[in-house]
C-alpha cells in the first residue's frame, strides 16, 4: 500500500512566489551557498580582512612618518611695548609695536624609529592574530556547515514524516467514508465508526503538528543560508541518499589526532598570541631609539606679498632620540607578572581542551556507531509494520479483522515510520558532530 518514493520536498510557504524566486538545494548546495551568504561567515571573512590592514598598520609604524603644516598670522592689533625716557629722549616716553602684519610659516618634520623592542613584538602579534582570524574564519565554516546540514536534516525529515501522515490520511478518510456508509445499511458497527474516526482524528492531530515542524525547521535552514523567510526553497535531497553517502564517507579511516582539530589550532594560536602579550610587556623595560629631521622656513611681511620675491628664513634640525625606562614603581614588573599568569591559565586550558576533545571524539564515534546499528534496526522494523498493516487493511476489507485491530496495526505502522526518521536523524546529525570533530584546515 505504501511504497518506498523518493522524496522531492517542496518547502514553500505563506505565499506562492514565481518560479524563478524558487531556490534548489542539495544539502551539498546548501552548504556551499551559506559559504558565501551566511552572516557568521561574512563577518569571520571581515575579520580577516582587518586583520590584514592591522598587519601593514603595525609594519608602518616602524617606517618613516613625514608631516608637514603651514601656518599663516594676521596679526590684527600687534603687541605695543612703550620705552621709558632713557631709551628714547629726555622726558619723553615712546610706543614701539613689534613685529609685522603679516607671517606664514611652513614646517616639515620627519621620524624613523630606529629600535623599539615593543614594535618588533607588536609586529609579531599582528603577524600572528592574521594566522589566527584565518582559524577562525575557517572554524566558522565548520560550525555553519554543520548548522546548515543539521537544520536541512530537520526540514528533510519533518518533510518525509508529513508525507507519510497525510498519504495514511488520505486512505484512512476514505476507509472511514466507507465504513459509515456500511454502518447506515446494517452492514458495520458504530465502534467500527468511532475507531476510524479516532485514527483520522489523531492524524489531522500529526498532520498540524508536523507542518508546523516543517515551518520552523525550514525558517532556520533559511537564516543559516543567508536567506529571507520568505523566500522558497525547494530540497533535492533525500534521507536514505544522505544516509548511503554519509556512511560511505569512511570516517574511521585515520586515526584522531587532536592537533588537527581546528578548535585547538585555534587555541595553540590563541596561546601563542598570549606569549606575544608576555614578551611585549618585558620589552616595556628596553630603550627605544628614534631619529628626526625638522626644516622650517618663515617670512614676516607689512604688506601681503609673500610670493613676490621677499625673504624667506629657513631653520632645520637632525636629532635622534632615546627613551630608556627608569623606574615606574612596580607598575611595568606588575603587568608582566599578569601576562605570565594569563599565559599559564591558557596552558591549562589547552590540556583541559585536549583531553575534552578526546573524549568528544570518542563518544561521538560510539554515538555514530550505535546510531547506525540502531537505524538499521529501526529500518527492518518500519518495513515488517508497513508490511503487517497493509496485510491487515486487506483482511479488514475482507472481513477477516477487526476496526481495533486496524486501529492497533495502524498505530504500530506509525510509531515505527516515526521511530526510523528519528532514527535516521540521529545518524545523521551523530556523523555531522564526528566529522566536525575530524575536520582539518585547509
Amino acid at each position: 500500500m505504501i511504497k518506498h518514493i523518493v522524496f522531492v520536498f517542496a518547502l514553500i510557504f505563506v505565499f506562492e512566489l514565481p518560479a524563478q524566486n524558487i531556490k534548489y538545494f542539495s544539502v551539498n548546495e546548501a552548504i556551499a551557498y551559506a559559504m558565501d551568504n551566511n552572516y557568521q561567515v561574512i563577518n569571520a571573512q571581515k575579520d580577516v580582512k582587518s586583520a590584514k590592514f592591522k598587519v601593514k598598520e603595525s609594519t608602518a609604524i616602524g617606517l618613516p612618518q613625514i608631516d608637514g603644516s603651514v601656518q599663516y598670522n594676521d596679526n590684527i592689533a600687534r603687541p605695543v611695548m612703550i620705552l621709558p625716557p632713557e631709551f628714547t629722549q629726555p622726558g619723553q616716553s615712546s610706543e614701539i609695536q613689534f613685529g609685522t602684519k603679516y607671517d606664514a610659516t611652513l614646517s616639515a618634520s620627519l621620524n624613523q624609529l630606529i629600535f623599539s623592542g615593543e614594535y618588533v613584538v607588536g609586529l609579531q602579534a599582528a603577524r600572528k592574530y592574521l594566522e589566527k582570524s584565518n582559524t577562525d574564519f575557517f572554524k566558522s565554516m565548520v560550525d555553519v556547515k554543520q548548522q546548515v546540514s543539521n537544520s536541512y536534516y530537520d526540514a528533510l525529515s519533518a518533510s518525509r514524516a508529513l508525507k507519510i501522515v497525510d498519504s495514511t490520511l488520505v486512505v484512512n478518510r476514505n476507509q472511514l467514508n466507507e465504513t459509515r456508509e456500511l454502518y447506515n445499511v446494517g452492514f458495520s458497527e458504530d465502534i467500527d465508526v468511532d475507531q476510524f474516526e479516532l485514527i483520522v482524528s489523531d492524524l489531522e492531530a500529526s498532520s498540524l503538528y508536523l507542518k508546523n515542524q516543517l515551518i520552523i525547521s525550514t525558517a532556520y535552514l533559511k537564516f543559516f543560508l543567508g536567506l529571507n523567510n520568505s523566500d522558497s526553497i525547494i530540497l533535492t535531497d533525500n534521507l536514505e541518499g544522505l544516509i548511503d553517502l554519509r556512511h560511505n564517507k569512511g570516517l574511521f579511516i585515520d586515526p584522531f589526532n587532536v592537533n588537527d582539530n581546528i578548535d585547538y589550532i585555534s587555541m595553540e594560536k590563541q596561546k601563542e598570541l598570549s606569549w606575544l602579550q608576555l614578551r611585549l610587556e618585558k620589552s616595556t623595560y628596553m630603550p627605544s631609539v628614534s631619529a628626526s629631521l625638522y626644516y622650517q622656513t618663515q617670512a614676516q611681511r607689512d604688506e601681503w606679498n609673500f610670493f613676490n620675491g621677499g625673504k624667506w628664513y629657513s631653520s632645520s634640525a637632525l636629532g635622534v632620540t632615546m627613551n630608556v625606562p627608569v623606574f615606574s614603581s612596580g607598575m611595568r614588573r606588575s603587568k608582566v607578572k599578569q601576562a605570565q599568569i594569563a599565559y599559564e591559565k591558557l596552558g591549562v586550558t589547552q590540556q583541559q581542551l585536549e583531553s575534552q576533545l578526546n573524549l568528544q571524539f570518542d563518544a561521538a564515534k560510539n554515538e555514530y556507531m550505535n546510531a547506525y546499528r540502531v537505524y538499521l534496526n529501526k529500518q527492518k522494523n518500519r518495513k515488517t509494520a508497513e508490511r503487517i498493516y497493509n496485510v491487515t487493511t486487506i483482511k479488514y476489507v475482507e472481513g477477516l479483522a477487526t476496526s481495533l485491530d486496524i486501529l492497533n496495526t495502524h498505530t504500530q505502522f506509525l510509531n515505527a515510520e516515526n521511530d526510523y526518521i528519528n532514527s535516521a536523524l540521529s545518524l545523521l546529525k551523530t556523523g555531522e558532530e564526528l566529522e566536525k570533530i575530524l575536520a582539518k584546515e585547509e
